[in-house]
């Protein structure tokens, strides 16, 4: 019988045009850290976006199987 982990990556970005460069730096640290769960294993599952009216809140659900 094999076990299921889930991991979750939230970030948060800004929904104002004028933070453009935080938007991309936090959009990188996020490609970065699912690039690295990828890495060992894991798999995108599943996306979740909730947008505010400053924020966006990505939700990223990860799954690994172990035997």
């Amino acid at each position: 019988m094999s076990a299921v982990t889930f991991v979750t990556v939230q970030t948060t970005l800004p929904a104002r045009d004028d933070q453009h460069t935080d938007l991309l730096r936090k959009v990188a640290q996020r490609d970065q850290e699912l690039y690295d769960y990828g890495r060992n294993g894991y798999r995108l599952t599943s996306t979740v976006t909730v947008t505010g009216t400053e924020l966006v809140t990505v939700i990223d659900t990860l799954t690994k199987e172990e035997s």
